[in-house]
Order: C-alpha cells, then sequence, then structure tokens
C-alpha cells in the first residue's frame, strides 16, 4: 500500500510542472486588455475616497479627467501645464485610500483585542496573567490609529489643495 501511494505521488510530481506550465499560460491569455492598443478609448483608471474622486478617460490621442467632489464634476482635458497637478491629484486621493484602509484595519483590530478580552475577562477572570500583553497590543493599535488618522487629515487637505488648483486651472 505505501509502494503504491510513493509511486502515485511520483507519477504525481511528473504532473505537477505541465499543470503549472498550462495554468500560466492560461494566465497571461486571459490578461491581455484592449487598453494595449494605441487607438484603445474608454476609462483608464479611476478612483473614490471620502467624496474626492477622478476619471481618466482616453480619447484618441489625448486624456480627459473628471475630477470631482461630492458630485460635483468637472471635466479637465489633460495638457502640459496641468499634467502635474492631475498626477498629483490622482496620487493624493491614492495615497488617502490606503491610509483610509490603514485606519479602518486598526480600529477593527482594536475593537476586535477590546471585545474579546472584555468576553474573557467578565467569564473567567483569565486574563490576570495575560493583562500586560492584551494592554500592549491595545495600546499599539490605538496609537497606529490615531497616527493613521492624523495622516488621513493630512492626505485629505492635500487633496483639497489639489482639486482646488485643478479646478482653478480646469
Amino acid at each position: 500500500m505505501l509502494i503504491k501511494l510513493i509511486k502515485e505521488g511520483i507519477i504525481i510530481k511528473k504532473y505537477i510542472p505541465i499543470v503549472l506550465l498550462c495554468f500560466t499560460l492560461i494566465l497571461s491569455a486571459c490578461t491581455q486588455l484592449e487598453e494595449d492598443t494605441p487607438e484603445y478609448s474608454g476609462i483608464i483608471v479611476d478612483g473614490k475616497v471620502m467624496g474626492y474622486e477622478y476619471t481618466v478617460t482616453k480619447e484618441e490621442n489625448s486624456f480627459s479627467w473628471k475630477v470631482g467632489y461630492k458630485g460635483d464634476i468637472t471635466t479637465i482635458e489633460e495638457s502640459i501645464d496641468n499634467e502635474d497637478e492631475l498626477q498629483n491629484y490622482m496620487m493624493a486621493v491614492s495615497d488617502s485610500k490606503l491610509i483610509l484602509s490603514k485606519l479602518i484595519i486598526s480600529l477593527s483590530y482594536f475593537i476586535i483585542v477590546t471585545v474579546i478580552s472584555f468576553f474573557l475577562y467578565k467569564k473567567n477572570r483569565i486574563l490576570k496573567d495575560g493583562a500586560i500583553v492584551v494592554v500592549l497590543a491595545s495600546i499599539i493599535a490605538l496609537y497606529i490609529a490615531i497616527d493613521a488618522s492624523f495622516d488621513l487629515s493630512f492626505a485629505l487637505q492635500d487633496i483639497k489643495l489639489h482639486y482646488l488648483r485643478l479646478t482653478a486651472i480646469g
């Protein structure tokens, strides 16, 4: 029985590279996008965070940007004059999205640790030995959340600055 399983394992190991090669070829064929062609027209990229948004659309040889705040959309044609400001706006929105995710994750971690430790303490009173670890984990999560909230505030001010510059230019 053991010899049979070993032989089957060897046979399976022989087919693993073939299966991986086929999977790689299928995956690469499925990821071909229409955007790769020079005559592609349509939405290239978009982003949204806390009311601020942008959408980049390629139309023949030019790029059109729709930037907005809380539904107030302004359409701007990309040019040499506003290219850097548009890129800065896009990066600020992307960065804010990451910072918001960090804030949500750290607050969720803090809440989970706090709730679980509260229930364990109330039910069994078993956190006497591990109380220092739980308090330390909660403090770290709270510190990360507070730091992320300050970062998010600065990032939103940065987005607002770029948005006001773009709408004044556009």
